[in-house]
């Protein structure tokens, strides 16, 4: 199984300190303008932590995405080649040998008036 480092919990980290900080300074009680300086700082920091952040998940995750993307169609093509016998295992043990199953179910009188024989002698 791949080891996984927590990039679910790092992510809803950075996610959350990014909105916590933007809520925080947009109930401060500041002038406009002063604000607005210091979101863009705020801004221009996480956005260049994020891109690190990115920088480094590509870095760390890419070459397993690209094994897993070779080895994938192989194993499909193996798992496929082990199950379909199987499937046909189970579909004979329910279908049987004779797979015609008439449409309505018919009597014996019915059968036997679709005779051509038995027409002959009526």
């Amino acid at each position: 199984m791949a080891k996984d480092n927590g990039g679910g919990f790092s992510t809803g980290l950075i996610l959350g300190a990014i909105i916590g900080t933007v809520a925080g300074i947009l109930m401060a009680p500041k002038p406009g303008a002063e604000t607005r300086s210091e979101l863009l700082e705020k801004s221009d920091y996480w956005r260049e932590k994020a891109e690190r952040f990115s920088d480094i998940i590509v870095e760390r995750l890419g070459p397993t995405l690209e094994t897993v993307r070779d080895n994938m169609p192989p194993t499909i093509e193996n798992m496929k080649a082990r199950i379909e016998p199987l499937i046909e295992q189970v579909n004979s043990r329910f279908v049987g040998p004779d797979t015609s199953i008439p449409e309505e179910h018919q009597t014996e009188r019915e059968l036997t008036s679709d005779d051509p024989e038995n027409e002959k002698s009526s």
